[in-house]
């Protein structure tokens, strides 16, 4: 998997850069703010995207939709020391596939990171809980499952499981 890797601080990005890339990813680009990562995704279309939240100038919520603009198939997770379930619900409003704690392990990044790249929603399901997420009232609408995560889905990134349908 080909991987943009923006955040601002210099030390956490060469980290994560060194440790994917010995988890067998290839970083083609890193930034160090939001506008430098929606250059990057125009000029490496990568298959992911591993975004910072916070950022002194910006907010890496605002790259998003851009990203997906630039580069239609990156797959955007979202990374941050702190997490809050308006946060998540904003990120996941705004397009992301993805959203990870900088606590977490380097094998949590790399789990949301092929949850992500699978087409799944790679989110701890315990902050999905009371966030609706932008499909359901689609979902609604057409009579469709209710997505919402169930109390058995406890793995990062298990989210999308659906209930089977009641008749």
């Amino acid at each position: 998997m080909r991987l943009l890797i923006c955040d601002d601080h210099r030390l956490l990005l060469e980290a994560l850069s060194i440790a994917l890339t010995q988890n067998g990813y290839t970083v083609v680009a890193t930034a160090s703010d939001p506008c430098e990562a929606v250059a990057a995704a125009r000029e490496h279309q990568p298959d992911a995207c591993l975004l910072d939240v916070n950022f002194p100038q910006a907010s890496g919520l605002s790259a998003i939709a851009r990203i997906h603009e630039v580069s239609a198939d990156t797959k955007v997770v979202m990374l941050s020391g702190s997490i809050d379930r308006g946060m998540v619900s904003d990120a996941i409003a705004q397009g992301a596939q993805g959203f990870v704690g900088k606590e977490k392990p380097i094998e949590a990044i790399v789990e949301a990171l092929e949850m992500a790249f699978q087409g799944h929603l790679a989110v701890d399901p315990l902050l999905l809980q009371e966030i609706p997420r932008p499909h359901d009232a689609e979902d609604r609408r057409v009579g469709g499952p209710d997505r919402r995560v169930g109390r058995s889905d406890r793995r990062v990134g298990r989210s999308d499981r659906r209930r089977p349908s009641q008749s």
